[in-house]
């Protein structure tokens, strides 16, 4: 099978390889024919190996947001079975460590990814544990389901803290996931979202997807604007996907006083930051990763076999895996919105 793997450290080093396919599912894994699988913001970390990416062996196959058809089991899986439609969550706890205790199990210390830690789903077929598997009912179709993991990003935000119901919101940085924040704060009730980037593309897909008002960064100044829309009050929630310092300084200018920052996006560099305005705001200061296991998964199922979020109009390409070159390139350019791989064929 051909399967997009990352061969080489340092930037670049994608090779796509016929490799051997697993033949069969052990004990508690799941061995999936994959239909459709996304690229990330963690993948393309992996392509110019940031230090996340350093703790790979080498060669791995890539990809963790994946959508299939289960063809084996193992013999001790419970509740699963060949023929069922799963979209996998990308991480992986250990289950026992003081953290998985407690309930916070999405930020286990101990956490494997797929793609990352063991072979992933850019290839026809991914053999998983059982636990990451979720059962895809018949109304989500292949793509869509694909899109799920990064979906439950965008609920899981929307949900932590005071949530997002009645709220005024702001989303920084429209890349897919921001996307996906906008469509599911106005799922969940939020009076108004704000989009901001710097890329046209990404704001034309924003106003599509339910923001009430779509804020050019390099145009105008965002703190401004939302005065100008909402007066002194500021937006109640700012969620920033960008991890820029530049945004953060205008979001922490653009939040009510005890509202809150909610922090997605990873800097790729430290940055310094002025605390000064976010200790007189007494603003609520949350960093989040991952999804609430499972608790954001069944939400975000519900939001998308509902119809009350369709994430359809985020695919902007649909490549075979032997694209894998130009289809990285092109999601570091900001050419793309969702690139999703289809490494059986075409989905129906």
């Amino acid at each position: 099978m051909l399967a997009i793997r990352k061969t080489k450290a340092g930037p670049g080093g994608l090779s796509v390889d016929d490799v051997a396919a697993p033949k069969e599912a052990h004990s508690t894994d799941v061995l999936v024919k994959v239909e459709a699988a996304g690229i990330c913001g963690t993948d393309l970390l992996i392509y110019k190996w940031g230090e996340f990416a350093k703790r790979m062996k080498l060669p791995t196959i890539l990809g963790h947001e994946v959508s299939g058809v289960i063809e084996q089991v193992g013999s001790d899986v419970k509740g699963l079975r060949p023929g069922m439609r799963v979209s996998l969550e990308s991480h992986l706890p250990c289950g026992t460590c003081y953290t998985c205790r407690r309930g916070w199990a999405h930020v286990c210390p101990k956490t494997r990814y797929p793609g990352v830690d063991f072979d992933g789903g850019f290839a026809s077929f991914v053999v998983v544990p059982e636990s990451v598997c979720w059962p895809v009912p018949c109304g989500i179709p292949p793509l869509q389901a694909a899109m799920m993991e990064p979906f439950g990003l965008a609920v899981h935000a929307s949900l932590e803290g005071s949530g997002v119901s009645g709220l005024n919101v702001l989303v920084s940085g429209c890349g897919p996931i921001g996307l996906m924040n906008i469509a599911a704060a106005k799922a969940l009730g939020a009076s108004k979202v704000i989009a901001t980037d710097i890329h046209p593309l990404r704001l034309t897909a924003a106003a599509k997807m339910g923001a009430d008002e779509c804020i050019n960064a390099t145009e105008e100044s965002v703190y401004k604007t939302v005065r100008s829309l909402l007066g002194e009050r500021g937006v109640d929630v700012a969620i920033d996907y960008s991890g820029q310092a530049a945004a953060l300084k205008e979001l922490i200018q653009s939040i009510t006083h005890g509202g809150e920052l909610r922090l997605m996006g990873v800097p790729s560099h430290d940055i310094l930051l002025n605390l000064e305005e976010w200790l007189f705001k007494g603003l609520i200061v949350r960093g989040l990763h991952g999804r609430r296991l499972y608790e954001t998964w069944e939400r975000s199922t519900s939001l998308l076999v509902t119809g009350r979020v369709d994430l359809s109009s985020l695919v902007s390409h649909r490549l075979p895996l032997s694209a894998a070159e130009d289809a990285f390139e092109m999601a570091l350019n900001g050419q793309s919105l969702k690139i999703l791989f289809e490494p059986n064929g075409t989905c129906i």
